[in-house]
């Protein structure tokens, strides 16, 4: 059993495409969507909601600042966890990555697939649900990839560029035409204000997606660092200030009963011309574009790092001559994806689903950088930032306390989910099982080595 790489990765991601894909992964359209939400369980208080949420996600991020500052590889979920734990935790933690990662691409499709959905039925002679529509959405994305990364890339930086502005200028003209009401205690309490920060921290999710990109970002050790940094700062001051813009128009929250439905746009027709909000809208469709866009690009490598080893398959791994990416590797994303629609689940299922595999990964990889310091110290030295062990170590704590949490909430809430994750688990352990059985010592040592040469071979 061999390797699948067949050529080099190309260098081809900068700093600015780099926070591009942070901040489009991130933010998505899940201001336009989840604000109205937050601001009903946080009230004034909104913009302390979003700081906790934020130094929550922050919690998570510096561990991984650490692991791919310091070992910048292609297809993270599997690279840091098989090398700083074990083979079987790379595998287990890289399927658990794809399996969130394919459920938050649901949620993208359908929410653009609300536009495209009426187009379609326009045009065909038989009714389409949002589901199909959002299969269709998935096909046009894959279908831009046939023309290489760099279409998909230059896409990104564009259309994540186009709704920053957008959001950025509903907050400066919000600012001077309303009076920010900012205040520290929420309108239902401390029992309504924890949901609240629970919905903000389901909207600074996707931090990750820059580090499955480790081999293909220039200057990696200092670009990857740095945009997890200046596109956390972006997604933080766009978070705060647009949401107290949005809460400024219902002051007598929660003396009034507050309308959860009423979106952005709503608000910024009592202050923005009319380009203005048509420059608004067309942000909620970026914004979803470049989530979709970022999860399509980045989470594809967790195959081709799989295949690099040799616990997929050569075929997943293989290299298009044309582009230097992994084609088949993001053409096998999407079809899981299709799969997933096509059971016809709620956003509601696909968006735990995606919060849950998430943090999944991120408790694993903050072990990992832990486990980093110990055995690869120069490694850890080396790196752009280097954060002390006992920060990591909390970090890491903090991050297992936070996902232990959540998954036990949703275990009573929405158990099908937890149900869901236990089948996929069982099946990947097997899956591991049959592909590990016959390994010989040097393939159990290309799984554990932390470089690869040519063809994949490790070179220590």
């Amino acid at each position: 059993m061999s390797g699948g790489q067949q050529a080099e990765l190309k260098r081809h991601i900068s700093l600015p495409g780099a926070v591009a894909l942070v901040v489009g992964a991130v933010i998505g359209a899940g201001i336009y969507v989840m604000v109205g939400n937050i601001g009903y369980q946080t009230g004034s208080a909104l913009w302390l909601a979003f700081l906790i949420a934020m130094l929550m996600s922050l919690v998570g991020v510096i561990p991984l600042i650490q692991l791919a500052g310091s070992l910048p590889r292609d297809g993270a979920g599997y690279f840091f966890s098989s090398r700083m734990l074990h083979p079987f935790a790379g595998v287990l933690v890289s399927y658990w990555v794809i399996l969130g990662a394919a459920a938050s691409t649901c949620v993208v499709s359908l929410t653009l697939g609300v536009y495209l959905q009426p187009v379609l039925s326009a045009f065909l002679p038989f009714d389409v649900t949002l589901h199909m529509a959002a299969i269709v959405v998935c096909v046009l994305f894959w279908i831009i990839y046939l023309f290489g990364m760099q279409l998909a890339m230059s896409l990104q930086v564009i259309m994540a560029a186009q709704f920053v502005l957008a959001l950025t200028m509903y907050a400066v003209v919000g600012m001077m035409h309303v009076s920010l009401d900012i205040g520290i205690t929420p309108p239902y309490g401390l029992g309504g204000f924890l949901p609240g920060i629970l919905l903000c921290y389901s909207t600074c999710m996707g931090f990750q997606v820059i580090a499955e990109m480790g081999e293909e970002v220039i200057d990696a050790r200092r670009n990857i660092p740095l945009a997890l940094l200046i596109g956390g700062g972006i997604v933080a001051l766009i978070y705060i200030v647009v949401g107290q813009v949005y809460m400024s128009h219902f002051p007598d929250h929660p003396a009034v009963e507050m309308d959860k439905s009423v979106t952005l746009s709503a608000t910024a027709a009592t202050f923005m011309s009319p380009w203005m909000l048509w420059f608004l809208g067309l942000g909620a469709f970026t914004a979803g574009f470049t989530s979709l866009n970022a999860a399509a690009i980045a989470i594809p490598r967790e195959f081709f790092a799989q295949s690099r080893d040799g616990v997929l398959p050569a075929w997943f791994g293989r290299l298009s001559p044309r582009t230097h990416a992994p084609q088949n590797a993001v053409t096998i994303f999407f079809v899981f994806v299709c799969a997933m629609l096509l059971s016809h689940q709620s956003k509601d299922f696909y968006g735990v689903s995606a919060a849950i595999g998430i943090l999944a990964m991120s408790s694993v990889l903050c072990v990992a950088s832990l486990r980093l310091v110990a055995l690869h110290p120069d490694h850890y030295r080396a790196a752009y930032i280097v954060f002390p062990f006992w920060l990591l170590a909390v970090c890491t704590a903090l991050t297992i306390l936070v996902s232990l949490f959540f998954a036990a909430v949703v275990l009573f809430q929405l158990p099908v989910v937890s149900a869901v994750y236990a089948a996929w688990t069982v099946l990947v352990c097997a899956f591991y099982i049959a592909r590990t059985r016959h390994w010989s010592a040097d393939e159990w040592a290309r799984a554990r080595a932390i470089g690869h040469g040519e063809g994949g071979e490790p070179t220590e």
